[in-house]
This record gives C-alpha cells, sequence and structure tokens, in this order.
C-alpha cells in the first residue's frame, strides 16, 4: 500500500524519484533523504517570493515521490540557479540540483519549455551568447558602445560550428 497525497490525490512516483536520486549521487554524495527541513536554502533563496513552492518543499516533495507536483509547475523554471541553497544547508542537499534533474526530466518527456527559455538556448546556439552585444542611447542622442565606455571587448566563441556540436552533444546526454 502507497500514501496518497491528499491535497492532490496523487500517488507517489517512486520509480522516478529514484532515477532522480541515481543522477544526484553522480553528481555528489549528499541525497534529499539527508533533508530535515530546517528551510535554511529557502532563508537564502534569491527567488523566494517568485516561488510557487518553496526550496525545503521542492526537497520534501521529493522525498515522499510526489514528481508530478514539481513537473508541472513553474518552480522548475523560476529558480535563478544561485546556489545558496546548497551552500546554506548544513546537509549539503542542493533543491537547485534536484530543479536541474527535474527541468532534465521535464524536457525528456516533451514538456513545454517556457518560451523565453527557448529564445535564450537559440540566441545561444547561434550568436554564443544570450543576447547579442548592445550600444546604448545618451541623452544627447549619441550611439554608445562598450569602447566608448572604456569596457574591455567581449568575445564570442571562436568556432560556432564546434560550439553548437558541444551543445548538441550535451543536450543528447543524460545528465
Amino acid at each position: 500500500m502507497s500514501i496518497i497525497d491528499l491535497t492532490s490525490m496523487a500517488k507517489p512516483q517512486e520509480d522516478i524519484k529514484r532515477e532522480i536520486n541515481q543522477r544526484l549521487l553522480k553528481l555528489k554524495e549528499e541525497l534529499p533523504d539527508y533533508c530535515y527541513q530546517c528551510a535554511k536554502c529557502t532563508a537564502g533563496c534569491e527567488a523566494h517570493k517568485l516561488l510557487e513552492l518553496e526550496p525545503h518543499k521542492i526537497v520534501a516533495l521529493l522525498k515522499r515521490g510526489l514528481i508530478d507536483e514539481m513537473t508541472n509547475s513553474d518552480v522548475i523554471w523560476t529558480c535563478m540557479s544561485c546556489f545558496k541553497c546548497w551552500e546554506r544547508c548544513p546537509q549539503k542537499v542542493a533543491p537547485v540540483e534536484i530543479l536541474f534533474a527535474l527541468k532534465n526530466l521535464s524536457v525528456a518527456s516533451g514538456k513545454q519549455i517556457p518560451g523565453q527559455y527557448t529564445s535564450i538556448l537559440q540566441s545561444v546556439l547561434t550568436i554564443g551568447l544570450i543576447q547579442d552585444i548592445q550600444t546604448i542611447t545618451s541623452k544627447e542622442g549619441k550611439t554608445i558602445d562598450r569602447t566608448a565606455l572604456s569596457l574591455p571587448q567581449l568575445s564570442k566563441p571562436l568556432e560556432p560550428m564546434k560550439f553548437q556540436a558541444v551543445i548538441a552533444q550535451l543536450a543528447m546526454e543524460k545528465i
């Protein structure tokens, strides 16, 4: 007999929980099961106000095997990936790593990626940067670039095709 979450009537997905735990074990030795819900991760979270689920609750849901609760939520895409949750955790459990695994799982299962992330990825693949190098317009109407502001030049990847091949190879691997 398995436990059923009475708020959503969801059954635990133990097989997916094991898969995520195996992915996390490849990265480090700590498992979400080590979390004792002190909420220090949530206290340091930069995106706390944007998240519908707090970092310690993400770990709790994974511990219970309630994966669909998170993959059907925007919480996996609103994390800023600042790693403060991992830094603050006395048990070195990393909700951010759980979210990376959930993103990978979500994409592998064919769920829709939010539009802004798709456009960022497309930009990285085409120009090698999240956005093209910007110029600004001064109050006087002059266009100012990085050199006029005494900023160093940004370099784009030297071999865009090689860069795209590496990204494609990483996308094909199960991380």
